[in-house]
């Protein structure tokens, strides 16, 4: 049975020769599918508090004063919409591909939008893992993204090696 293309059917890359799959076969579907777990499981946690509490994510993302007003309650309430779709995708593996350029694009904007706030020397909360009246240290949060990044990147890289393997 072949499955869709963008499914993650559990195929793995074969031998040439016997057909068996190979150990650094199996090492690169399971690191890979690791990988996208892992982010899949970063962006479940961080949208879960947003969903529950729109207004609150509302307000962090006003704090950045980059998103215009007439904008801000409507990209809190569909982003995490967006992100938790896309995580599930991942923990799937069904358009894994799509979701993984989804999630590094945001991860992108995201870094663009506390490298902002940092240079401006704002002092507020990311909003990453949802509302909090606490300040946040906008360079901490703008470092664990990097590594959030660095991960979604590694993923890409692991999925487009592995279906090379599998063609």
């Amino acid at each position: 049975h072949r499955w869709p293309p963008g499914v993650d059917a559990g195929e793995a890359a074969h031998h040439p020769r016997d057909g068996a799959l190979t150990v650094a076969s199996r090492g690169l579907i399971w690191t890979e599918r690791l990988a996208r777990w892992a982010l899949a499981g970063i962006f479940i946690s961080a949208v879960v508090p947003k969903i529950l509490d729109p207004a609150g994510f509302a307000l962090d993302i006003s704090h950045f004063g980059v998103v215009p007003d007439l904008l801000v309650n409507p990209m809190a309430i569909a982003l995490p919409w967006v992100e938790a779709v896309a995580a599930l995708a991942l923990f799937s593996g069904f358009a894994a591909e799509g979701a993984l350029l989804l999630l590094n694009f945001l991860m992108a904007v995201f870094l663009a939008a506390l490298a902002q706030a940092w240079v401006r020397g704002l002092d507020i909360n990311c909003g990453c893992f949802g509302h909090s009246e606490a300040k946040g240290n906008v360079a901490l949060s703008f470092l664990r993204d990097t590594g959030f990044l660095a991960l979604g990147l590694l993923a890409v890289w692991l999925r487009s090696r592995r279906l090379k393997q599998r063609a």
